[in-house]
């Protein structure tokens, strides 16, 4: 019975902690962040490291603005998305539905559930800030496991994604803001006179 109560505990622990941050985020209408993202590959020992700034709306609107290493700005209306390029004067136009991904729109759209797409497999302890292992269990042919870092107060400080190829993408928040009314074109999709467009 002693070692039955030994392993029900971290259980509860960690569900406890998955449950709370869901609730939070569940909360928020609209999401503001300033990130650093370090993208590295098990073939390249140098990792892509860029900079820049999220916003997203729930219902699936989103805009992120890179703006180191290079310009690059990518906005969702909910229905389409635009990839721009401003240095090049290139766009490219695709459909949402083509570019689905269960553990995106959980994580940064603010669209599903927490408790609908991923399954809490463990829990790591840092000081004040505890880090959830998570499993997706919906199918994602590009996401394996999700290490999300939250606060005492479950604010999300970093997110971690593993592919099942080995490449992991961390995104460190610098800062995040929730709930604030978002401008009339923050979510809408406009290009400057003469560039070039691609529709997918």
């Amino acid at each position: 019975m002693r070692y039955l109560v030994l392993l029900i505990f971290p259980l509860l622990s960690f569900a406890q902690t998955f449950h709370l941050l869901e609730k939070k985020l569940e909360q928020m209408k609209t999401l503001r962040v300033s990130f650093v993202q370090k993208v590295s590959y098990s073939w390249y020992p140098k990792p892509d490291i860029s900079k820049g700034f999220f916003y997203a709306q729930k219902g699936g609107k989103f805009r992120i603005e890179y703006e180191q290493p290079e310009r690059m700005i990518i906005v969702s209306d909910s229905k389409n998305i635009l990839i721009y390029y401003p240095q090049e004067e290139s766009a490219i136009i695709d459909r949402v539905e083509n570019n689905r991904s269960a553990v995106v729109e959980a994580l940064f759209l603010l669209s599903k559930p927490l408790s609908e797409v991923f399954e809490p497999i463990g829990e790591i302890k840092n000081g004040r800030s505890t880090t959830l292992v998570l499993k997706p269990r919906l199918k994602d042919d590009e996401f394996y496991r999700v290490y999300l870092e939250v606060d005492e107060e479950y604010n999300v400080k970093s997110l971690k994604v593993e592919d099942k190829e080995g490449t992991t993408t961390t995104v460190e928040f610098l800062s995040m803001s929730s709930n604030f009314l978002p401008s009339e074109d923050l979510f809408k999709i406009k290009l400057p006179q003469g560039v070039k467009v691609k529709k997918l």
